[in-house]
């Protein structure tokens, strides 16, 4: 009974469906030639990197031709004479009022004395057409007395009753007595209405 049972309960459950068969897989094989094989099992070949482009070095730039300096103008050279002609003018018997004020001056006094006449006598030898009669050695600018030398850069001188600017180097000997080196530069005339300004009398 008890198997029959069994049978029948078997008998009406579902049968398990059957599973489908897997298709196989296909393989297509293809025979090739030795030489055909190494084509196809050789490594391809590398391509080259394509060359670095290089930065383009450009030539540096010439500098244009710097323009010349400009040239600045030469101060006029001064006239340095060869021969002191004070001690002669002094020398001379009318000068002998001139020696004795000399001898009454205080020694510096004396040599700015004998340098101011030592440039009078020097412009009338340089130029005839100056006749100097008087030299004023701080028109423009005080005269400087080193020892025995006198330099006056600011001086003026009269001629022919006009005003010129003087410029001069003066060395005495080491008494201070008499002129051994001279050199001198004339320049300009004054205008006449600084003449009151500068110290210049219109008349000796």
């Amino acid at each position: 009974m008890l198997h029959t049972l069994l049978a029948a309960t078997l008998a009406l459950m579902p049968l398990p469906k059957r599973p489908k068969r897997m298709e196989e897989e296909r393989v297509s094989v293809d025979i090739l030639t030795p030489q055909q094989f190494e084509a196809a099992t050789r490594p391809p070949p590398v391509l080259a990197a394509p060359p670095t482009p290089q930065p383009e070095i450009q030539a540096a730039p010439t500098p244009p031709p710097s323009a010349p300096e400009p040239q600045l103008p030469k101060a006029p050279a001064m006239i340095r004479p060869t021969q002191m002609l004070s001690a002669k003018t002094l020398a001379d018997p009318r000068s002998r009022q001139a020696r004795a004020d000399l001898k009454t001056f205080a020694a510096d006094e004396r040599m700015v004395q004998l340098c101011n006449l030592e440039a009078m006598d020097q412009i009338r030898r340089w130029r005839a057409d100056y006749q100097p009669e008087r030299v004023v050695p701080y028109a423009t600018a005080e005269e400087k007395i080193a020892g025995t030398t006198i330099a006056a850069n600011g001086a003026a001188f009269r001629s022919r009753k006009n005003w010129y600017g003087l410029r001069f180097k003066c060395q005495l000997a080491q008494d201070g007595e008499s002129v051994i080196g001279f050199e001198f530069l004339v320049g300009d005339p004054v205008a006449r209405d600084k003449w009151d300004e500068l110290g210049l009398p219109a008349v000796h």
